[in-house]
């Protein structure tokens, strides 16, 4: 097993420790809204506006430098936050909002530049090999931040759970620093410096593509659908009326259980599929899986179905889709990986949640099973355009080595 593996695998649990040990205390903060349509539009814009700041600063720097710049930027707006909740500012609508909206832009950003890097280390056949377990590390590492996360909240306080984030970011540091000197032994540190762009270059490098343009619409159409059920999920909690500390407690054991089947789908499931039926079919399989549960809201959207689509969804998006579409963009230029990859995981991914969260707003008048029943249609489209996307991919990994 090569070495670069096993310093992934250690980077990515402490990334995605860092984030999971952060997203219940989200979560929980955010039951409180009425409307998540203004949190997904400031953090769309939000991300939108940072795009091209990140380019230029991929466009000036190394890959070391990008990775511990991004870590270093979020460690001091942790400190921040940190001070504040333990202030008493918790439940003060714009910190809840400013938090959560923050949360996102940080997930976006620290998984996005370790995928991006990942697209760069390995090959097409590489990542079928690898992604999957390289995932599954993350897993691992977001099922030990549910369970810490869930005592830290109730035993020693919210605040500490950001501390915990940081010390994750910081040690990850380690890892990518060893990754990358080994990756760079033998060439020149200008071979590492990606590309950079702008909010107009990744539009049109995407744009140019039809390829990555129906990688967007098949990222478009997922965003869509998890954002829905969790939305609705909140809506349904809130009427609960849970106090801010058992909220927490409550994602994070969802986040448990939802980690933990994605850790077996990651580990043992996604790479066997890849290898062995292909990225396409991966792809169609968990869409499929999504169009089941959507299929089953249709006859019963209350807060049980409603929780156990939430799980289920996560298990089959974190454990199929996010290793499977990564291989996606294997088989693409460097420069359209940093430009697009960004692209799609900013301005894509958060528009599906503006549009998901106002569509969830605007629909509230209806049953929910009924909007439910409506959206099957577009799951089924989603599911064909995965196997059709799987194709290409293999095609031009095909093409590449010829």
């Amino acid at each position: 097993m090569p070495a670069r593996v096993l310093l992934s695998w250690a980077w990515f649990f402490l990334v995605l420790l860092s984030y999971y040990v952060l997203k219940p205390l989200r979560d929980g903060l955010a039951t409180e809204n009425q409307s998540f349509g203004l949190l997904y539009l400031g953090t769309f814009l939000t991300s939108c506006v940072a795009l091209p700041l990140y380019w230029r600063i991929v466009a000036a720097t190394s890959r070391w430098q990008l990775v511990a710049g991004v870590h270093q930027f979020f460690v001091v707006w942790l400190v921040v936050f940190a001070l504040l909740l333990e202030r008493g500012y918790g439940e003060e609508p714009w910190l809840r909002n400013t938090f959560f909206i923050w949360v996102s832009v940080f997930n976006l950003y620290v998984v996005a530049v370790f995928w991006s890097v990942m697209a760069d280390l390995f090959s097409a056949d590489e990542g079928k090999e690898w992604f999957g377990t390289i995932a599954a590390a993350g897993t691992a590492g977001s099922i030990a931040a549910s369970k810490l996360a869930g005592w830290v909240a109730t035993n020693v306080g919210t605040a500490a759970l950001l501390l915990l984030t940081i010390a994750a970011l910081e040690l990850a540091l380690v890892f990518v620093w060893l990754i990358l000197k080994q990756e760079h032994r033998g060439a020149g540190e200008e071979s590492a410096k990606p590309r950079g762009g702008s909010l107009v270059e990744g539009l049109r490098t995407v744009m140019q593509s039809r390829y990555l343009l129906l990688i967007c619409a098949f990222v478009a159409i997922g965003k869509f659908a998890a954002t829905f059920v969790y939305n609705n999920f909140q809506h349904t909690l809130r009427e609960e009326n849970l106090e801010l500390a058992v909220r927490t407690k409550l994602f994070s054991d969802l986040n448990y259980y939802s980690q933990s089947g994605t850790l077996l789908m990651q580990a043992v499931i996604a790479g066997l599929l890849m290898r062995f039926v292909g990225v396409g079919a991966t792809l169609a399989l968990a869409a499929s899986a999504i169009l089941g549960l959507f299929g089953w809201l249709a006859f019963d959207a209350a807060l049980w179905p409603l929780m156990v689509a939430k799980v289920t969804q996560e298990i089959v998006g974190y454990g199929l889709l996010v290793p499977a579409q990564n291989v996606l963009f294997t088989v693409v230029s460097r420069e359209e990986k940093y430009q697009s990859k960004a692209f799609v995981d900013t301005v894509v991914f958060r528009g599906s949640d503006v549009a998901a969260a106002n569509a969830c707003d605007a629909l509230t008048r209806f049953p929910l099973s009924s909007v439910a029943l409506a959206f099957l249609p577009l799951i089924a489209v989603w599911a064909a355009l995965g196997a059709w996307l799987g194709r290409t991919q293999s095609r031009l990994a095909t093409n590449t080595k010829d």
